[in-house]
């Protein structure tokens, strides 16, 4: 936890009150350790195969730079080429989380804790998303999901994915702090002027090839907090402390 010590500062001399949070599903919500992202990623490759045609041995090989290119595999598989039913290709890619996601109680007495509007903001379709928060057990801890559906032919990390979630909740966005354990979709919200909070696990090792440790590397990443840790259980009371508004 020693980051978040290290970030501290920034956020405490913000002059602006959070007010909404916004938070990653992903490897945020629950531990991207639990094995969930590698079962929907062979599922990825199991629809390409099956619905598309693609042969099985080339199916990573053909997802993978579309993925790199757009962070979200619906949106690549169409910038490919590939033409199917949106709603067949959710369903079949977030199928058996039953067997992965598990109720966390203290994941759900950290976000009860903290008093603002609470929304999801997921690359994954709302239907899904709202299955695995039922199933996880925090569905009553949220306002609501800004997902595929909501964002149309964006996905985090676009500006215009962003500016729709922010045009929506009324806040701005230096009222907003986002929960993400994507570098990619945290220096967006940074630019945008929400302050930022990274969720460490191997998202960011896939994405960077590193961990941060120090304080010059969480400025060079517009980071403002870092939660070392993989998911939101070990939140500290000092974060709490930072976005809790009667704290400040």
């Amino acid at each position: 936890m020693q980051s978040a010590y290290l970030a501290s500062t920034a956020l405490a001399q913000s002059s602006a009150s959070i007010e909404t949070l916004l938070f990653d599903l992903d490897g945020t919500l629950y531990p991207i350790e639990n094995g969930y992202e590698d079962h929907v990623r062979e599922n990825i490759f199991e629809f390409m195969h099956q619905r598309l045609g693609v042969p099985q041995d080339q199916c990573k090989a053909i997802w993978r730079p579309l993925f790199a290119k757009t962070n979200q595999s619906l949106k690549g598989l169409r910038v490919g080429g590939y033409s199917f039913d949106t709603d067949e290709y959710w369903d079949f890619i977030r199928s058996g989380r039953e067997d992965y996601l598990k109720p966390d109680p203290k994941v759900r007495e950290c976000l009860l804790a903290l008093p603002q509007k609470k929304w999801v903001f997921t690359n994954c379709n709302e239907k899904h998303a709202k299955l695995a928060l039922e199933t996880l057990q925090l569905q009553d801890c949220f306002e609501g999901v800004f997902g595929a559906d909501f964002m149309g032919p964006h996905a985090k990390p676009d500006a215009e994915a962003f500016q729709k979630v922010i045009a929506h909740t009324g806040a701005s966005p230096a009222a907003t702090a986002m929960f993400e354990d994507s570098l990619r979709n945290l220096r967006q919200a940074k630019s945008l002027g929400m302050t930022t909070v990274l969720i460490q696990s191997k998202t960011m090792l896939e994405e960077t090839g590193y961990i941060l440790e120090s304080a010059k590397g969480l400025q060079d990443a517009a980071v403002d907090v870092t939660i070392a840790a993989p998911h939101l259980s070990e939140l500290q009371v000092s974060l709490q402390q930072l976005l809790h508004p009667s704290l400040k």
